[in-house]
């Protein structure tokens, strides 16, 4: 499998960057659910070694977007609708603990409140721009800032770690329906609305309304 180069940031190091590569190529769907990549062809796209490329897909294995085969290669994980439930449920459960848990620290509440705006701003620019890659990162960093409030470290790296995944989630609704997108954003802003004026009970519904109807899926919990 051939794939195309993404570019990277400078001083990114040799697995950084075969990480960065692979992980693009699968969120966005150039590399499709059971596609069969093996550490030579992207040593050979990147002008890399194995040796980091090996440690690429071994993180990559970790964070659920690889199944490796010793001696074979990789194949790219599949999505399916018991995964996506599964996944959106831990978010839910993880989000709604860190509002309950910032309800506790109002402070706090215009430090996130501006990073979420700014967050929202990010994702409306990657958006216009048609750059689904930017805007399904951002839209994880959204979630990811308020589960950042449970000041948890192990919630913190379950969470790291969902990240791919949650972020191919997103790129693929944004993919098959593009007019979903300006709604998407606007659940966002209501949901910091809910969070700057602390209605937590109000933020669980519209949480659980956006995951719902962005994903297509039944009531969950």
């Amino acid at each position: 499998m051939q794939l195309s180069a993404h570019s990277h940031p400078v001083g990114s190091s040799a697995v950084d960057r075969a990480y960065t590569h692979v992980a693009e190529a699968i969120i966005s769907g150039e590399l499709a659910a059971s596609a069969l990549i093996t550490e030579g062809d992207v040593a050979a796209s990147l002008g890399l070694s194995r040796t980091p490329v090996r440690e690429a897909f071994l993180a990559l294995e970790s964070v659920g977007l690889l199944r490796l085969f010793p001696k074979k290669g990789a194949i790219v994980t599949a999505v399916d609708d018991t995964e996506t439930a599964e996944l959106l449920q831990v978010r839910i459960l993880l989000e709604t603990k860190a509002v309950q848990l910032l309800g506790e620290r109002p402070s706090q509440i215009d430090a996130v409140d501006a990073e979420l705006t700014a967050l929202i701003q990010t994702q409306t620019d990657a958006a216009a721009a048609g750059d689904l890659l930017a805007y399904a990162r951002a839209d994880h960093r959204f979630h990811a800032r308020i589960v950042d409030e449970t000041h948890n470290s192990v919630i913190d790296g379950i969470y790291a770690r969902l990240g791919p995944r949650l972020e191919r989630l997103v790129h693929r609704v944004a993919a098959r329906d593009p007019d979903s997108i300006d709604r998407l954003i606007a659940e966002h802003r209501l949901l910091a609305e809910h969070l700057r004026v602390g209605d937590t009970v109000a933020y669980d519904h519209a949480l659980r309304a956006h995951l719902e109807s962005g994903h297509r899926l039944p009531r969950m919990l």
